[in-house]
């Protein structure tokens, strides 16, 4: 009988332990995809980050697009083209604006070329997203933004308005956009 009892215990004591690996490997695989899971979240965090940046850049802006909207008409003429009005002439020259522009305006036609602008108003509009989107955070600005803030200007708005120069530099390097409208 006491064999029959040490068979009960080895076998109650090897089923034990084959449970006992069986859970261990359930567990394993279940932390596996929990670690899984962690990864997913740090990724899926990022892109929340990211995005939570990218609205409050889109907040600022546009807080800022309408402070300068008034102000833009005392800069920018509102006729067709616009052209900049003395005040406006004087911001880009006064912040650096123009320095700058006249060492990298073969950059920034390029970029602009990229864009594929079809008509003078597509120049315009590319131009002015070039200038307010793709460079606002080039370092090479650095020296205007910081002009721009110890003199109470708006930077956005001095990107904006160089737009316009920009915009004048690429009709000279493609003079068929401007001749486009003598067809019509």
């Amino acid at each position: 009988m006491s064999s029959d009892v040490l068979s009960v215990l080895i076998s109650a004591g090897v089923s034990l332990v084959i449970a006992v690996l069986g859970v261990y490997g359930m567990l394993s695989k279940y932390r596996e995809k929990v670690d899984q899971l962690e990864k997913r979240e740090e990724k899926t965090q990022g892109k929340i980050d990211a995005l939570r940046s990218d609205v409050d850049r889109l907040l600022t802006k546009v807080g800022s697009l309408e402070k300068s909207i008034d102000s833009m008409n005392r800069l920018a003429q509102s006729h067709s083209p616009l052209a900049l009005t003395t005040g406006g002439k004087k911001l880009v020259e006064d912040s650096g604006f123009m320095i700058l522009f006249d060492k990298i305006k073969d950059e920034l036609a390029d970029k602009l070329e990229d864009e594929g602008p079809s008509s003078q108003y597509d120049v315009q509009e590319k131009a002015r997203r070039i200038l307010s989107w793709d460079m606002i955070d080039d370092e090479r600005f650095e020296p205007i933004k910081d002009w721009a803030y110890k003199n109470g200007k708006d930077f956005d708005q001095i990107l904006r308005l160089g737009s316009i120069p920009l915009r004048d530099y690429y009709f000279e390097k493609h003079p068929e956009i401007v001749n486009l409208n003598e067809k019509y």
